[in-house]
């Protein structure tokens, strides 16, 4: 199977994906700060649910490991099954320019590098990356190797 059979995916529905995603990493940033709350003490229960205030150097931990676990979340699912929640959801789906699925290092890259890719604001040198490439392709995927399709 290789990806010339597929169709690539353009920066119209990779949005709508990550859309979806943004809810997964929204819970996620809720549940990082949270921990990093209960480790230096700063959980606290009120009569409205838990509160989290972190300041400083338990702030920066929590947003630390924020991206750490969001970085995880994508290596992991498109590693092993080739998309997140949100590709699941609008069918597509990441591969190897071959139709073969991502090597867990490609995918690592691909995801570590969705941080330049989110630059400046909201996406903006991915969208661009992806809008004038010809194989439509973010900085991401060309560095991991990959391409994102719908089956």
């Amino acid at each position: 199977m290789t990806s010339n059979t597929h169709d690539r995916c353009g920066v119209g529905i990779r949005g709508v994906a990550m859309a979806i995603d943004s809810i997964v990493w929204i819970a996620l940033f809720m549940i990082a700060v949270s921990a990093v709350g209960l480790a230096t003490g700063e959980l606290q229960t009120t009569s409205e649910g838990i509160e989290t205030n972190l300041e400083g150097g338990p702030a920066a931990a929590g947003l630390a490991l924020w991206l750490a676990v969001s970085i995880l979340y994508h290596t992991l699912l498109e590693w092993r099954w080739g998309k997140t929640l949100g590709k699941y959801l609008v069918s597509i789906q990441v591969t190897r320019p071959d139709g073969s699925s991502p090597s867990f290092l490609g995918s690592l890259l691909r995801n570590v590098l969705r941080l330049i890719d989110w630059l400046p604001v909201f996406y903006l040198v991915g969208i661009v990356t992806v809008a004038v490439s010809k194989t439509d392709r973010r900085l991401g995927d060309r560095v991991g190797n990959t391409v994102v399709v719908r089956p």
